[in-house]
């Protein structure tokens, strides 16, 4: 169960572990072919990470579209103004 209700998804053998959770996610990133993002995605915090896990509402593939969302709202549009 996870705050947003019971969803379904179930980790299976070592997605279990978050550190597999988040290297599978981190190599979806990469299909973005944006190294921005990746490095985005590879600072979410461990903390984090395994809180996602816990809340059993993702799969990498909907954490790396939840997280590329996030990117394209909140770190994108502010790009230019860090050059």
């Amino acid at each position: 169960m996870s705050c947003c209700g019971k969803t379904g998804y179930n980790a299976n053998g070592d997605l279990k572990d978050w550190k597999v959770f988040r290297q599978k996610t981190l190599e979806l990133a990469l299909t973005k072919n944006d190294p921005d993002f990746t490095e985005y995605v590879g600072g979410v915090s461990d903390k984090a990470w395994a809180h996602i896990l816990e809340e059993n509402f993702f799969t990498p593939e909907k954490a790396m579209e939840r997280l590329w969302g996030f990117y394209r709202t909140d770190i994108l549009p502010y790009r230019h103004e860090e050059q």
